[in-house]
C-alpha cells in the first residue's frame, strides 16, 4: 500500500478539500493547489464540524482566541471575501451569523469517514482506496489547540481501522499486503501486541517460518526491555494455528 496522496476524483462540478496527507490542506480542481494557511484552517474548521456549519463567535473563539469579537468579525469578514474571490466558485457561503460549507465542496475526509461507517467495512470493493486514505494524517499544517482531539480521534479510528483491514486481507488469503499494513501498524505503535501478531501471523502465512521467528524475538526482547513483560501470545501456538 502507498502512503502518498490517493488519486481519489471529485464528482462532476464539484471540487475537493484535500485535508489528509503530508503536504498540507489543498483544493482539487481543475488543478491541485495548496491553501493559504488561514483559508486552510478556515476551511478545516467548517468541514469537521458537525454539518459543515458553525456560528461566527464560535468561528472567532477557536481560530483567534485572543482576539476580541470586534476585530474577529472583521477579519472573519475579510477572510471569507478572500477564499471565494481566490477559488473559481463559492466554497463558503455567509448567511448572517451563520457559516457553512458550500456543497460543491466534497473532501478526503469525508470520503474516509464514509468508508469507515459501510455496514460491509472492511468487506468492500473500495477498500485498496480507503485503505490509503487511512494511511493518511490529518491537518499536518495546522497547529492550533481546536484540531488536536480531531487529530487524535482520526488516529485512533485509523489505527483500528487499519489493523481490522490487516486480518481480513490475511483471512482473505492476501498475506502479503497483510504484511504492508501491519509493517506500518508495529512502526507506528511499537508496543501494540495485536499488530505484531498480525505482522507474524503474516510473514508465517507467506511462508517464511524464520521472519516470523525474528520478529517474536525481537517484539519479546522489546516488551522485557521497555515494560518487563512477556508477550501474551506464543509462537508456536501461532505457527500451529497458522498452519
Amino acid at each position: 500500500m502507498s502512503s502518498s496522496m490517493t488519486g481519489a476524483t471529485t464528482g462532476p462540478g464539484s471540487v475537493q478539500l484535500r485535508l489528509l496527507g503530508h503536504d498540507g490542506a489543498h483544493i482539487a480542481d481543475d488543478e491541485s493547489y495548496r491553501l493559504p494557511p488561514q483559508t486552510a484552517e478556515l476551511l478545516a474548521y467548517l468541514e469537521l464540524r458537525e454539518g459543515r456549519t458553525a456560528r461566527r463567535p464560535a468561528i472567532i473563539r477557536s481560530l483567534w482566541p485572543e482576539e476580541s469579537e470586534r476585530l474577529g468579525r472583521r477579519r472573519l469578514s475579510r477572510l471569507l471575501w478572500r477564499v471565494n474571490q481566490a477559488a473559481s466558485r463559492e466554497l463558503v457561503i455567509a448567511e448572517g451569523e451563520t457559516v457553512r460549507i458550500s456543497e460543491v465542496l466534497t473532501s478526503d475526509w469525508q470520503q474516509a469517514r464514509d468508508a469507515l461507517a459501510h455496514p460491509d467495512w472492511p468487506h468492500t470493493a473500495s477498500l485498496r482506496t480507503d485503505l490509503e486514505l487511512l494511511q493518511l494524517p490529518l491537518l499536518v499544517d495546522v497547529h492550533s489547540p481546536w484540531v488536536e482531539e480531531h487529530q487524535r480521534t482520526w488516529d485512533q479510528r485509523r489505527f483500528h481501522a487499519l489493523r481490522e483491514a490487516g486480518e481480513t486481507l490475511l483471512s482473505n488469503g492476501r498475506p502479503l499486503e497483510a504484511v504492508e499494513i501491519a509493517e506500518l501498524l508495529v512502526m507506528w505503535e511499537r508496543l501494540d501486541e495485536p499488530s505484531h501478531l498480525l505482522l507474524i501471523r503474516a510473514h508465517m502465512k507467506l511462508g517464511a517460518p524464520g521472519r516470523s521467528t525474528e520478529l517474536y524475538q525481537e517484539f519479546r526482547r522489546r516488551l522485557r526491555k521497555e515494560l518487563g513483560v512477556e508477550p501474551a501470545f506464543d509462537l508456536a501456538r501461532v505457527a500451529a494455528l497458522a498452519g
